[in-house]
């Protein structure tokens, strides 16, 4: 039996930033990178949550990052957080 060896996981329910994404808490993939790329990309709902991929067979971490500032507004897209940021 074939099993999907990469699974990205969070403490928080997880909302994709790309779209026609369906990540969702769980969600297991058969590439490690792009369980990575999409784990990178997405963001958690309250902001703050920590994003993981596990490789399922040896239960190691292989990336981890807390989601990135900012408030989500209706559409999942991150509003601005008042302070400029870099370009603004």
């Amino acid at each position: 039996m074939h099993t999907l060896p990469y699974k990205i996981e969070s403490s928080s329910p997880i909302v994709a930033s790309l779209p026609r994404t369906n990540v969702r808490d769980g969600s297991l993939l058969a590439s490690r990178e792009l369980a990575v790329s999409l784990a990178a990309k997405s963001i958690t709902d309250p902001p703050g949550g920590v994003v993981r991929v596990i490789h399922v067979p040896t239960g190691e971490v292989l990336f981890s990052k807390v989601s990135g500032w900012g408030e989500l507004n209706e559409g999942g897209a991150r509003a601005r957080n008042g302070w400029g940021g870099l370009w603004g």
